[in-house]
């Protein structure tokens, strides 16, 4: 990217989410959940969900619903119990604590994207994808 992409690219960083941008992003993780909640999840459903908390607990651990923090952990918690679940028994579904912890932290994250900068979710996906390269993704389950 030459000087000018880069330049741009930093304004835009700096301006807040717009709502079709929330909205779009929003449509990808809520239909993976609700495909997880009929029983016709898969992997890619449960890693585009488990994407979505990662981001929202990224965001809040640099202030943007920080007092949510435990209330993503524990959401991350029910999708590593439904990963162990399926690795058994190769079915992706979240078990009842994991749903409601899901769909409370999936409002929180909503409202994350209506004031999170674009720069600062950018940044946040791409500490996301820094924590999976580094194979520090999941805490151990309660």
């Amino acid at each position: 990217m030459g000087p000018i992409g880069r330049a741009m690219q930093a304004r835009i960083d700096r301006e807040p989410m717009t709502e079709d941008q929330a909205r779009d992003l929003g449509i990808a993780y809520h239909v993976a959940l609700e495909c997880m909640l009929r029983g016709t999840g898969d992997e890619e459903s449960w890693s585009t969900v488990t994407c979505s908390l990662n981001i929202a607990l990224v965001l809040a651990e640099r202030g943007i619903g920080a007092e949510y923090e435990p209330t993503l952990v524990r959401a991350l918690d029910g999708a590593f119990r439904a990963k162990l679940r399926a690795q058994r028994t190769a079915r992706w579904a979240y078990d009842g604590d994991a749903i409601n912890d899901i769909r409370e932290a999936f409002a929180l994250h909503d409202e994350q994207m209506k004031v999170a900068l674009v720069g600062e979710v950018r940044a946040a996906l791409r500490e996301v994808h820094r924590r999976i390269d580094a194979g520090n993704v999941y805490r151990e389950a309660a």
